[in-house]
């Protein structure tokens, strides 16, 4: 009898037990993972925000993507692109700077530079979460390939 139970509980569990590492395999395999690297971070003039630049990958994309955020003095760098601006390559090689300048007091501009230029994906005027951030943008000529 216990033969019998054992075996039945062999042939019940096992392929459950099959099937979930099935399925947990193939959501990994299929699931974005993708890494964020801060290049540079700089405190705006009256030191309540930051703009970060960062390097973004991901593994079911060839290349890099330059990004940059601005958050709160405090805040940490969320796992996504950049909530400002996105184009591809990689900062370093893009030769991506940047400086804040205060408008008046209420008013801060960050101003976003590139000696060269990648695929432009996102390049906003105004950050989304304060009217009174706004970005400039001189990014250079020399184009860059994607995955270099």
């Amino acid at each position: 009898m216990q033969k019998v139970v054992r075996d039945i509980g062999l042939f019940a569990v096992a392929p459950v037990v099959i099937l979930g590492a099935l399925v947990a395999w193939m959501f990994a395999a299929t699931t974005a993972s993708c890494t964020n690297g801060i290049t540079a971070q700089l405190a705006s003039p009256d030191d309540q925000f930051k703009a970060v630049v960062f390097v973004r990958s991901c593994n079911n994309a060839p290349g890099f993507s330059s990004n940059i955020s601005i958050l709160a003095k405090d805040g940490m760098l969320a796992d996504g692109p950049g909530n400002l601006f996105v184009t591809e390559g990689h900062p370093e090689q893009l030769g991506i700077k940047i400086t804040w300048q205060s408008i008046d007091k209420e008013r801060l501009q960050l101003n976003v530079a590139s000696q060269n230029r990648g695929a432009l994906i996102q390049a906003d005027p105004v950050w989304s979460a304060n009217a009174n951030i706004t970005a400039t943008y001189q990014l250079g000529t020399l184009p860059v390939q994607s995955g270099q």
